[in-house]
C-alpha cells in the first residue's frame, strides 16, 4: 500500500501520504485462521491377538468448512484496471483506497468500486491515516467518501497506519493511540460496520499497536511467510501479478 501523493497534492493538503466476511464479527481478538483450523480427529485402535477395539473416549470433531479467497488492494497508482480480467484471474475481493487525511479522496475509488462490483468482486474501502490530523475529522471524511456500505455488498471499512510521509514530527504513542481509537469509533458509528486495522510493519515496530487494537480484526502484512500474530486478511506480497492490472499489485488472502 505504501504510496506517496504527487508533490502538488501534498502542498495543497499540507500533508504527505503513503498507502470479510459479509457480516461483521464481534469485537473479540481473532485467531489466525490457519492456527485455529480444527480437523477431524481419527479414532485410535488397539491391536490384540484376537480383536481390534476402537477408543471412543475422543469423539470425532467435524472439520470447519472454509474457503480460501484471493484478493488485491489498489489505488490510483494502479491506473486503469480491467476488472473483468481481474475477476477472471480468481480475485474475489478488493480493498481500494478511498481517502486520506481530512480532505483527500482517491479519484479512482468510485469508478473502480462500481466496476469491480459489476464483475462480482466484493469491495471495501480503506483510509490512509495521517498521523498529525485529528482522528474524528479523518473519520468523517472517510465515511462521507464511502457512503452507505451494507454488509451484503461491501467489506468492512479499513484504516491503513503507516509512518511514511505522514508528518514531520509524529505524535507520542499515547496521543496517537487515542486519535486512532477515536477514528475507529467514529467510523463504526457512521457506517455501522466494525473497521479493520492494517499496521505497516515499520509502524508496528515503532508504536506497537497490535495488542492494544486486538479487539479489531487485523489485516497483516507478512511478505512470503505466515504472519506471527492473528490475522483476518494476510497481505502476502506487494509484487503480485494479476490479469487486468499493469505492473505489480498487493495480493492478499482470507478465509471464509
Amino acid at each position: 500500500m505504501r504510496r506517496l501523493l504527487p508533490p502538488v497534492v501534498v502542498a495543497a493538503l499540507l500533508v504527505v501520504t503513503g498507502c470479510g466476511p459479509a457480516e461483521d464479527a464481534p469485537k473479540t481478538p481473532l485467531q489466525s485462521p490457519l492456527s485455529t483450523h480444527t480437523s477431524e480427529l481419527p479414532s485410535t485402535t488397539t491391536q490384540t491377538t484376537t480383536q481390534t477395539t476402537t477408543d471412543t473416549t475422543r469423539p470425532p470433531q467435524p472439520e470447519k468448512q472454509r474457503v480460501r479467497q484471493r484478493g488485491i488492494d489498489a489505488s490510483h497508482h494502479q491506473g486503469a484496471i480491467d476488472w473483468q480480467a481481474v475477476a477472471g484471474d480468481g480475485v474475489s475481493f478488493a480493498y481500494l483506497k478511498a481517502s486520506e487525511g481530512t480532505s483527500y479522496t482517491d479519484p479512482t475509488f468510485a469508478g473502480h468500486r462500481a466496476a469491480a462490483q459489476d464483475h462480482g468482486i466484493q469491495v471495501g474501502g480503506y483510509h490512509y491515516f495521517q498521523l498529525c490530523s485529528p482522528g474524528v475529522e479523518q473519520a468523517a471524511h472517510f465515511a462521507s467518501v464511502l457512503g452507505p456500505i451494507s454488509a451484503g455488498s461491501h467489506l468492512p471499512p479499513a484504516v491503513d497506519l503507516e509512518l511514511a510521509g505522514s508528518c514531520t514530527t509524529p505524535p507520542p504513542r499515547a496521543v496517537l493511540l487515542a486519535e486512532v481509537r477515536a477514528f475507529l469509533e467514529q467510523v463504526e458509528a457512521a457506517t455501522e460496520r466494525e473497521p479493520v486495522v492494517y499496521l505497516y510493519p515499520e509502524f508496528e515496530a515503532e508504536y506497537g499497536f497490535a495488542a492494544e487494537l486486538g479487539d479489531y480484526r487485523q489485516w497483516v502484512r507478512s511478505l512470503g511467510q505466515r504472519p506471527d500474530r492473528p490475522w483476518w486478511i494476510w497481505q502476502q506480497t506487494d509484487a503480485g501479478s494479476v490479469d487486468g492490472i499493469s505492473g505489480p499489485v498487493d495480493v492478499n488472502v482470507r478465509w471464509r
